[in-house]
């Protein structure tokens, strides 16, 4: 009898938590969110808002259990908007307070959507801007749900930026991710998206200051150290090129990454006249890719455009013992044995070139 009567006691009592000073329609509104007769729940919450309204928990109830499960997104965040000035900061239902509550499903909903979005990205670029369009119209609607869903989030934004890029519409494209920068002025993608972006369009100078703050929030990230640097370099502060690539260097630990660097650097002194910063820079990217004739052909071609004969020549050569097939390689060394005025040696390259080339 004892054990009954405790057990009574405390069905009682949670009784009383459940419904503790809540008015008849919020009981019974409560009762038919447990039973998920959702169209009757939405009546008495809504009638219980009107006896009740100072109590934050029967909007939320609406924008969490009604309204966002119509995916009727402007309901939602109006009943969240109302729960939130009466009192965000009031424990209501398991114990968290109505500003967590909101938040917690704001975000849910919103990564339901954003997933789908980024997943119809995805399906774009894999088929390619041919057969993708309609993956990329998805994409675009549903990120644009999620805007609606939760307009300050900026990662919406970012993304819907990088889709409208693909679709060529430089306007929106420009004012979506600006607008996502805005927003959230410390987040590292925006502001590498913004300068990528910008960077696309040739406005390097626009570019700049969004990879110097991504820069500064990742300073050891070096794909946008790398974009740093080539915004410099296009709007012909070198020094400070030279500087950030530098700096890239020391940051990457992938060695066809780092050859790359090292023979942007190299054209770079090439262009500041530190011929042989420049050698040193192309050298140390062929020890570091010794399979990239390409890069050793960008080395030969530097040198012999800018009438550094012997320099080139010593990559030629390389060129030769590393690809031997290729007739070009003997035309260029042709070519930079004439400059010397070894005409003979020159002769015998021009020759092997034709010979090579049959």
């Amino acid at each position: 009898m004892k054990s009954i009567l405790v057990t009574l006691v405390s069905i009682f009592i949670a009784g009383l938590i459940f419904t503790g000073c809540a008015s008849e329609e919020l009981t019974s509104a409560r009762l038919y969110i447990q039973q998920k007769n959702w169209e009757k729940a939405e009546e008495f919450l809504i009638k219980a808002m009107a006896v009740e309204p100072e109590n934050p928990e029967i909007p939320y109830l609406l924008g969490n259990l009604i309204y966002a499960k119509k995916e009727n997104w402007d309901k939602m965040n109006e009943m969240f908007d109302k729960a939130l000035s009466i009192d965000p900061d009031k424990v209501i239902l398991q114990g968290a307070t109505v500003q967590t509550y909101v938040e917690q499903s704001m975000e849910k909903n919103w990564t339901v959507v954003y997933n789908k979005a980024i997943s119809d990205f995805n399906s774009y670029r894999k088929l390619g801007e041919a057969d993708g369009q309609d993956a990329l119209n998805n994409a675009i609607a549903q990120l644009e749900i999620a805007i609606q869903i939760n307009p300050k989030d900026s990662r919406s934004f970012t993304i819907l930026s990088t889709c409208y890029f693909e679709k060529g519409d430089k306007d929106v494209t420009i004012s979506m991710i600006k607008k996502a920068v805005e927003m959230a002025p410390e987040d590292f993608d925006s502001n590498l998206t913004a300068g990528q972006i910008l960077g696309n369009y040739q406005d390097y100078n626009g570019a700049l200051p969004y990879f110097k703050k991504a820069v500064e929030l990742n300073p050891t990230d070096a794909k946008v150290i790398r974009h740093l640097a080539q915004a410099y370099y296009e709007i012909g502060e070198k020094e400070n090129s030279i500087e950030t690539y530098q700096t890239a260097i020391r940051n990457e630990n992938d060695k066809k990454v780092k050859a790359d660097l090292y023979f942007n650097l190299g054209v770079l002194y090439m262009q500041v006249d530190d011929f042989m910063a420049a050698e040193d820079n192309f050298y140390a990217a062929y020890d570091m890719n010794p399979d990239d004739v390409e890069a050793l052909v960008g080395m030969a071609q530097t040198f012999e455009g800018v009438e550094k004969w012997r320099r080139a020549e010593k990559f030629y050569k390389e060129l030769i013992m590393l690809d031997s097939n290729n007739p070009d390689h003997y035309k260029g060394m042709a070519r930079v044995l004439i400059h010397q005025e070894r005409m003979e040696e020159a002769q015998h390259y021009y020759d092997k070139s034709k010979r090579v080339g049959n």
